[in-house]
């Protein structure tokens, strides 16, 4: 059975195998509820949502959110301490100044607060969080992720083992096919010239982050909608996008934006420090592997 649409800006797909008598439209249905959650929770780009009510608060103020946005933000969080600020929820200004993400919020002097003092003043209690004062955030480079692998709660909930959902290009897949194949997922190459990676996807998630499709051109540079880190440094070529296989797609997607943040060289090292499987693509180089990756590869094909 297969379903697609639209949402958060981009596409979303279902492909899964199941004995007869599972209507594809009452999936559809819980599917479509899902999004319209997570939007009216996490989308910057929804005036009413909790992320812009919060990212709109004044200095001092709290706004209670749901169990989901507690999660999407406590797991940013965590990513962030992890790469030591690579990764930062609280950079939603930096991304609407480059000229990315929902306009109105954060392109002045709002939205620069960020880093390890703001993180630990977000939360008052559970479910409520405090804004400190010029605070944005942007959850988007999770909230995706997030979403996904609750497309694949909806199938597992109904009996379904065997299936592929991704939104965007974000992906969970279990089980394998009934001919026993996996779920063969191409990512596409950035140099036009080396053959795509061909990834066997079997009950894990995969997610790629990079500035090869959302970027602008000022002044002959490339600016990417992914914030950089303060010490991002390019070593093996012209960086272009970062993929990351891991169990779930929160992860996958957090870590492919950290990673890709990062810069090649710092980013394989914390990959390799944190056994994060992943390939560094460039537009005009080979691509590099992270060491928890290389066993994982096939060399003769």
């Amino acid at each position: 059975m297969r379903l697609a649409g639209e949402t958060m800006g981009t596409n979303w797909s279902a492909t899964w195998f199941a004995l007869p008598g599972l209507d594809p439209e009452d999936i559809r249905r819980e599917f479509e509820a899902l999004f319209e959650r997570t939007i009216l929770s996490m989308s910057p780009w929804e005036s009413a949502s909790l992320i812009s009510r919060f990212n709109a608060l004044p200095a001092g103020a709290e706004l209670k959110v749901d169990t989901a946005f507690e999660e999407v933000l406590r797991a940013g969080l965590h990513l962030a301490r992890l790469t030591d600020g690579a990764f930062d929820p609280c950079l939603g200004g930096a991304v609407m100044r480059n000229g990315f993400g929902a306009a109105g919020l954060g392109t002045g002097t709002d939205g620069t607060a960020h880093g390890p003092d703001i993180w630990d003043r977000l939360f008052s209690r559970s479910e409520h969080i405090r804004q400190p004062g010029g605070v944005t955030l942007d959850l988007s480079a999770i909230a995706k992720g997030y979403t996904v692998d609750r497309m694949a709660d909806i199938l597992k909930a109904r009996g379904v083992h065997q299936y592929l959902v991704e939104i965007g290009g974000e992906f969970v897949a279990s089980g394998v096919k009934p001919d026993r194949s996996p779920w063969w997922l191409d990512l596409e190459t950035r140099t036009g010239t080396e053959a795509p990676w061909r990834i066997a996807l079997i009950d894990g998630a995969l997610a790629t982050s990079g500035d090869y499709r959302q970027f602008a051109v000022r002044h002959g540079t490339r600016i990417s909608h992914i914030v950089g880190d303060k010490a991002r440094e390019t070593v093996h070529g012209d960086f272009a996008s970062v993929s990351v296989i891991a169990t779930n797609c929160m992860d996958a997607d957090g870590w492919a934006t950290a990673l890709f943040a990062c810069g090649d060289q710092r980013g394989l090292n914390l990959a390799d420090i944190h056994g994060i499987k992943a390939i560094f693509q460039y537009r005009d180089a080979p691509a590099q592997l992270s060491s928890a990756l290389m066993p994982m590869v096939d060399r003769a094909s």
